[in-house]
């Protein structure tokens, strides 16, 4: 079996080859169906890319101001998807509305086309390599595991980790875990269980993806284990102290 490459620590090299994927819009709409946000997901889901130009159309019905504005709300709804999910903000958005060569189909003069380059990486994992060198015990911190405020729900950021983790179990198949949950900022009981709603999201997760729930185990320790005192001095410290651990119990 091949082993298996995994993301995380990039040296990137941006080939120069310009590629462009179209989204389209309901008439007057500047927002997108849920099937195209779809289909506009699942075909950037695995791709490395640099975003280069948006630039939004309309059909050639309502005025021409009308339009451009439409048009560019279109791209700058797009752009505001990207700018979640990516590191990547400011990219340059071009409005062209009514002022091109329309197609006889309507629906398709609707639409922002994204022009991007395919970035070619290197691939250093981090996880992996901390995993094949881990003793029995050790404890891995799960950096960039995301959720929103006080819950359990991952930040759509958080899937490249998810995924990492989810390989890494599926590259050890002797791996055995304790996912751990930890929380900032407040001494003393965690009333809301956040730490433990976490952990048991992560277990979840892998157990939703076919790991064997005897390979997997979850506990809270609130803040009761902060690396920094509490109260933390700054907002690196508190992100520290809030996070999801897996400690190595079988390898």
């Amino acid at each position: 079996m091949k082993n298996i490459v995994f993301i995380f620590t990039l040296i990137c090299s941006i080939s120069f080859s310009q590629n462009k994927f179209t989204v389209y819009f309901d008439t007057d709409s500047d927002q997108l169906k849920l099937n195209e946000l779809t289909r506009f997901d699942d075909f950037f889901r695995n791709k490395k890319v640099k975003f280069t130009k948006l630039i939004g159309y309309c059909d050639y019905r309502a005025s021409n101001r009308y339009n451009d504005t439409l048009a560019f709300n279109r791209a700058k709804f797009v752009s505001h998807i990207i700018e979640k999910v990516t590191n990547q903000k400011q990219i340059e958005i071009e409005v062209k509305g009514e002022n091109f060569q329309q197609d006889a189909n309507l629906s398709l003069n609707r639409k922002v086309e994204i022009y991007y380059e395919e970035i070619e990486t290197v691939a250093i994992n981090d996880l992996n390599n901390q995993v094949a060198t881990a003793k029995v015990g050790d404890k891995l911190v799960l950096k960039k595991l995301y959720f929103y405020n006080r819950s359990g729900i991952f930040r759509p950021e958080s899937r490249p980790v998810l995924e990492e983790l989810l390989a890494v179990m599926k590259n050890h198949p002797k791996l055995k875990i304790e996912i751990q949950g930890h929380i900032c900022c407040q001494e003393g009981t965690d009333i809301e269980n956040t730490s433990e709603v976490r952990a048991l999201a992560v277990y979840n997760y892998l157990k939703d993806n076919n790991i064997d729930p005897k390979r997997l185990n979850y506990k809270s320790f609130g803040s009761t284990k902060p690396i920094h005192k509490i109260p933390e001095k700054n907002e690196e410290e508190r992100n520290e102290n809030r996070r999801v651990e897996i400690q190595i119990i079988e390898n």
